[in-house]
């Protein structure tokens, strides 16, 4: 019988991983088993793929982003050397679904897998296999929820479930609207719970929501729709979301938390965010700060976010209400000068946000940025021709030259070095030992338990000696190793975390959800 491989590629194998990549343990879900048995699942992450467990005639789905797409076809060139068929997924492929194909992949999947990939199975066992099988965007009530008992749960952090696909917004440096469209898709409720509950089983206290933005339909994002239908539309899916959250909180264990990715509005609906708080548990989200200026925003597209001191009232706000702020902002927008980046970074520190990331600005593929620059590449030579971009891509498919983002682009105002040294300077005044302490003392932080905030202070220094100069990604993008003093602080402070939760749970009597 063909065996069915299923590969995460990774840039870096550390052993051990943060965050489960989802999409490896939901087409682990979509393989027939009655066909195949149950897949191999192999997490570079955590251990190196090795080719030598590959027979001939097996059957090997790799999953890619641009940002490991070079280890993917790697990965791919190992396995077709054993004689496996070999099928790529993914955002990168979905944009690109020549590219995989070129590599030499005997078939691409795009767009949603949950359903097509099994029909990829059959037809390579029936030696029938397409060249590009069309996901597109599944509807909610489809969505699989992923298979959880091939995970080895001791060798990750975190879990993730997703509760909603899609994102109504269209940030010009993002491609999720590109790939996800951007009509919010909610999940069945009945299918999330019992995907929370399984992991609850297995040992999970905190998960993370990997939604594209947890919260699509807020009063404030309504209050701005132009489009009566779009309006429409967005009332129910914020009716759906309320009706979720409360049977969720009647269905979960009351100490299982979670974290999640959102948008500045939220503010906008106390409801809603009283809701994710009191109703979710939700207990820290990431918020796309991505600039504390207007000309930032406006390069971003990304308007409707607060600027300057109302965007530091905005996050004080949303953690009074006890969710903790990853505030994500991109270093190096194009309107960036080094005035605005030392702003920046002063903005970021009297925000109060209990995380802070400096990600270097990237024109991904299949983002309204990267087709434009493209655009502007190709019309170079015409005199007529005005662009719309002062940065210049360094040339076709950069992705497969370099995982450095600066080595795609000369920033227009900011020299390489500059830019280095000031995300440095972030990083590290950001994350110093001063400033930490002080965000225990003031705001929700400052009415912490003290277990609390030792976790904290132990999150702070993991967080920066993992993500620093990069940004919280997916662990299979990550280019650094977890060393044994990271991993160290790591195990120290979520055990500090958890004994926090049992404090925190017991604190409030009755639990939140059944016990």
């Amino acid at each position: 019988m063909a065996r069915v491989i299923l590969v995460n590629p990774a840039n870096s194998t550390r052993g051990y991983s943060i965050i489960t990549p989802r999409w490896l343990f939901v087409i682990a879900q979509a393989t027939p088993r009655d066909l195949v048995g149950d897949p191999t699942v192999v997490d570079e992450a955590l251990e190196r793929f090795n080719p030598n467990t590959v027979h001939p005639g097996d059957i090997v789905g790799i999953g890619i982003t641009t940002g490991n797409c070079q280890a993917g076809y790697r990965v791919l060139r190992e396995a077709k050397a054993k004689g496996a068929t070999v099928i790529m997924g993914g955002i990168h492929p979905t944009i690109f679904p020549d590219e995989p194909l070129e590599m030499g992949a005997d078939a691409v999947v795009t767009g949603n897998g949950d359903l097509v990939w099994s029909k990829a199975i059959r037809d390579a066992l029936d030696h029938n296999l397409q060249r590009q099988y069309v996901g597109g965007r599944v509807s909610g009530e489809t969505l699989l929820k992923a298979r959880w008992d091939v995970l080895d749960p001791t060798q990750y952090m975190f879990a993730t479930v997703q509760t909603v696909a899609g994102c109504p917004e269209n940030c010009s440096f993002c491609s999720v609207w590109v790939t996800d469209g951007r009509q919010a898709r909610q999940r069945l409720t009945d299918k999330i719970i019992e995907e929370v509950n399984e992991l609850y089983g297995l040992g999970f206290r905190l998960i993370i929501f990997a939604d594209d933005n947890f919260n699509p339909a807020t009063l404030g994002r309504i209050a701005r729709e132009t489009s009566p239908g779009k309006r429409k539309e967005l009332e129910q899916i914020r009716e759906e979301r309320l009706k979720f959250f409360e049977e969720y909180h009647q269905s979960v264990p009351g100490n299982m938390y979670g974290f999640t990715q959102m948008t500045t509005e939220v503010t906008s609906d106390e409801e809603y965010l009283s809701a994710m708080y009191h109703k979710m548990r939700i207990r820290g989200a990431l918020i796309g700060v991505e600039s504390f200026s207007e000309e930032g925003l406006k390069s971003a597209n990304k308007q409707w976010n607060p600027t300057g001191k109302k965007m530091v009232e905005t996050i004080q706000k949303i953690q009074e209400a006890g969710i903790m702020v990853l505030s994500s902002i991109i270093f190096g927008l194009e309107s960036d000068t080094l005035q605005t980046i030392r702003t920046m970074r002063q903005f970021a520190l009297e925000s109060g946000s209990v995380l802070a990331q400096f990600p270097f600005y990237h024109p991904y593929p299949g983002t309204k940025d990267f087709l434009e620059m493209m655009s502007d590449k190709k019309n170079l030579a015409n005199p007529n021709f005005v662009p719309k971009h002062k940065i210049q891509i360094s040339g076709e498919r950069f992705w497969l030259k370099s995982v450095n983002e600066l080595d795609v682009y000369d920033h227009p105002n900011i020299s390489r070095n500059d830019l280095l040294a000031e995300n440095k300077k972030c990083w590290d005044s950001f994350y110093s030992v001063r400033e930490a302490v002080k965000r225990t003392r003031h705001g929700r932080p400052g009415r912490w338990p003290m277990a609390a905030k030792l976790s904290y202070l132990f999150m702070c220094l993991a967080f920066k000696r993992i993500y620093s100069g990069q940004g919280m990604a997916a662990d299979g993008v990550q280019r650094k190793g977890l060393g044994i003093l990271t991993r160290a602080i790591i195990k120290v402070g979520v055990g500090i975390y958890n004994h926090f939760c049992r404090a925190e749970r017991a604190s409030v009597g009755a639990p939140l959800g059944r016990s």
